[in-house]
């Protein structure tokens, strides 16, 4: 062995150039022929595993995007019902029934007719009245005693999804088919007791589910469909493998598997929505899938043999003068992996390597202007972003706060609706600041306190809030509006949502020389440590706006990244059923 290595030591560069090269499309062959079929259908499964998930994810996606587009539809009805209070109305010979009745199916049958999703709408009082489009009543029994009308009535905040719709005290018209829709239900309240004033209904038809999957293609036998959170078929594809596939298989805790059905082997991948509890179930045939494996290996062995034989006479080709410009490009290469893109290459001469040479300097030249150019266009993107965040905040904010006035000119004197009126004019000033993106934070507190009177008003002694700001702290500059979204989450998800009264606080103060400390805390519902912990990660690491649910709180984090780099840190503890404390620590810096 010694005299081998000895031997091919001391041949020349080109002999060894060509041995080297033979060996090595050699071992390949010999490779292949033990591990080929192993490695490519282990790689054949992993491909279509990732392919699967990702289209069951994008499936899931979509059919969450309906939803949530439905309920805003559904929250509308609900905003068009509250104003008229129908649980004041006992029976249908009240006068005013007839009115409101009118003016709800007037409302009912616009929206019905500019959405072809809805197939029918239906809204019951707590008093056994009904209006609807395109639904009637099929027996005197109550409507309250319904399970969907208890569905929504015992969560009367949430949308509740149903499935399956026979066996209810409801009939469709000839329009369409209770085979062909879901429903989805939510309560009405008394916008000034808090209590169930009624449920509305809206068939949807399985057309938005349908879409979604329509042009899924999964090879010839494959197919998807949907399951409810209760294991019952939501839509599915005629096909009779289907409902051989027992509910409990998808319970286990995995994502995957592979299942008996009929003789042949199919895997089974699904994903279940947190929004609405369905799953998405993809079915595909194992044979299917590993039909592909030995085209594959085929056609790789040839892919191998050509690339041998190439190699080959490249090696005989270019050996002789390929070693000192080589090594020399080399030598320049690892440089330029390390980050030097100034380094150039020069030769002397007209072959291929110095013309690779050439090529080389100008992909680095070319590699410095796209990383100019990358880098403004993703900066105009951040700005545009930010400011499109900025201006989806402002008109729903105004919509709230128009509302509270709304409420309060009906219960309270004109006296405080000055007060809110000269509150929100200072929110938009300081929102505005004359089209600057930054400001004190003795103008961010002054607008958070504005921001705060005007909720207190409009939720009364639900957000009960102190604001502080530590002398020394008013002059320094911030990002604008950086603590509103953290207020806002504070409000809908902490003390809203909490029994009795709600504690809110704000303070702005130093943390040693180096550092701003501004803290929001609530003693609201609170969150789990899991989630707590996703929502620290969400605020201190870099992301996309589609990898993120809140607006507001990608708002607040690109602002701090933009302004301060890494240098800032955001700290989350919270606590289910006590309390949430958000802190965000930011460098002091000259003006």
């Amino acid at each position: 062995m010694e005299f081998l290595k000895r031997k091919f030591r001391n041949i020349k560069i080109r002999s060894k150039v060509i041995y080297s090269c033979v060996l090595i499309a050699f071992i390949p062959f010999c490779l292949i022929g033990s591990l080929g079929v192993s490695i490519s259908t282990r790689e054949m499964e992993k491909n279509v595993t990732q392919y699967t998930m990702q289209m069951v994810e994008q499936i899931l996606q979509t059919v969450d995007i309906y939803l949530n587009s439905i309920e805003k539809k559904a929250n509308m009805l609900i905003r068009m019902v509250e104003p008229l209070h129908v649980e004041r109305i006992k029976d249908s010979e009240d006068p005013s029934w007839e009115m409101r009745q009118e003016v709800l199916c007037a409302s009912f049958q616009t929206v019905a007719e500019t959405h072809e999703e809805i197939a029918g709408i239906f809204f019951a009082t707590e008093n056994d009245l009904y209006v609807s489009t395109r639904m009637s009543r099929t027996s005197r029994d109550s409507f309250t005693k319904e399970s969907w009308y208890q569905k929504a009535k015992e969560r009367p905040e949430e949308m509740q999804i149903i499935s399956d719709v026979t066996g209810r005290n409801i009939a469709t018209d000839k329009t369409y088919s209770i085979d062909d829709v879901f429903s989805i239900v939510k309560a009405v309240r008394n916008p000034d007791t808090g209590e169930v004033a009624g449920v509305l209904l809206l068939d949807i038809k399985h057309d938005i589910i349908s879409s979604a999957i329509r042009d899924v293609i999964i090879g010839e036998n494959g197919f998807v469909y949907v399951l409810d959170s209760t294991g019952h078929i939501v839509y599915t594809p005629a096909n009779a493998v289907v409902y051989r596939i027992k509910p409990e298989w998808l319970q286990n805790g995995r994502e995957q598997l592979r299942a008996e059905i009929q003789g042949q082997t199919y895997q089974i991948t699904y994903q279940q929505s947190e929004y609405s509890g369905w799953k998405i179930v993809s079915v595909s045939s194992y044979r299917e899938i590993m039909g592909n494996v030995n085209k594959m290996f085929f056609t790789f062995v040839a892919l191998l043999v050509v690339t041998v034989l190439i190699v080959m006479y490249v090696a005989v080709k270019i050996s002789e003068t390929i070693t000192k410009p080589i090594v020399k490009l080399r030598n320049l290469m690892k440089q330029t992996e390390e980050g030097e893109l100034t380094v150039r290459f020069t030769g002397d001469y007209q072959d291929e390597i110095s013309d690779l040479g050439r090529t080389f300097n100008h992909m680095l030249e070319r590699i410095q202007e796209l990383l100019e150019q990358v880098y403004m266009e993703q900066e105009n993107k951040r700005q545009a972003e930010l400011k499109v965040v900025q201006e989806q905040f402002k008109p729903h904010f105004l919509y709230n706060t128009l509302d509270t006035i709304g409420w309060m000119a009906r219960e309270h004197s004109a006296d405080d609706i000055v007060h809110v009126v000269d509150a929100l004019t200072n929110v938009f000033r300081i929102s505005l600041s004359k089209g600057k993106d930054y400001i004190t934070l003795q103008d961010e507190i002054r607008y958070i306190t504005n921001y705060l009177y005007i909720q207190k008003i409009r939720y009364g002694p639900k957000v009960c809030y102190e604001v502080t700001l530590e002398p020394g702290c008013e002059a320094q500059e911030v990002p604008k509006l950086i603590l509103q979204p953290l207020v806002e989450n504070a409000i809908y998800h902490g003390v809203k949502l909490k029994r009795g009264e709600g504690h809110l606080s704000v303070r702005v103060a130093k943390e040693g020389e180096k550092n701003i400390r501004l803290q929001v805390k609530d003693d609201g519902r609170g969150m789990g440590k899991e989630r707590a912990e996703d929502l620290e990660k969400l605020l201190n690491e870099p992301s996309k706006p589609e990898q993120n649910r809140s607006f507001g709180l990608f708002y607040v984090k690109e602002r701090l990244r933009i302004r301060y780099g890494d240098n800032y840190q955001v700290k989350v503890h919270s606590i289910e059923n006590e309390g949430t404390t958000v802190v965000i620590f930011i460098p002091v810096k000259e003006q």
